[in-house]
């Protein structure tokens, strides 16, 4: 038993690593700074073993055959493009300009919130599980400080300064 006991004891040490860090932010600062940088150095060196197969999804993709003809081609200029460029440029602005308008002419007006209901000081105090002097309170100042018992219900209040007009 004593055996199993002191097997365990000794599972539970290679458990825990005290090598691990818990509390990075007692570490010395230089001592986080160059580990971040050995980090990044490492993701640098991942991304750039993964190129190839960046490379190989682009040319199944037909990016390259894209780049090339918008950015290496410098001295062709395709007359469609000088037309449509801005042509395209008018729609998307005047398309813009008829829905705001349509929104302003939909939505001038009218009153699209719903007023507030009254509540009643009775109603304020049962929602806040206060009585009726801090419900009372309440309703006569525009600002509060509530203080709580132990039970999380106001048991008081002090009345704030009024905000500025």
């Amino acid at each position: 038993m004593n055996e199993k006991h002191s097997l365990d004891a000794n599972h539970d040490n290679h458990r825990f690593d005290s090598r691990l860090i818990r509390k990075p932010q007692q570490q010395p600062r230089l001592q986080r700074g160059l580990w971040g940088m050995v980090n990044v150095a490492f993701w640098v060196l991942m991304l750039y073993l993964l190129l190839p197969l960046l490379t190989l999804l682009l040319w199944l993709l037909g990016i390259r055959v894209a780049w090339q003809q918008l950015y290496e081609y410098q001295d062709h200029v395709d007359p469609f493009l000088l037309l449509a460029a801005p042509v395209i440029l008018a729609c998307c602005a005047l398309s813009l300009i008829a829905w705001a308008e349509y929104n302003r002419m939909r939505f001038s007006g009218k009153e699209r919130r719903a007023p507030v209901p009254v509540i009643s000081q009775a109603q304020i105090a049962a929602d806040l599980g206060a009585g009726p002097e801090v419900s009372q309170a309440i309703g006569q100042t525009r600002s509060v400080v509530l203080h709580m018992d132990d039970q999380a219900r106001p048991a008081s209040l002090s009345a704030g300064p009024l905000p500025p007009r």
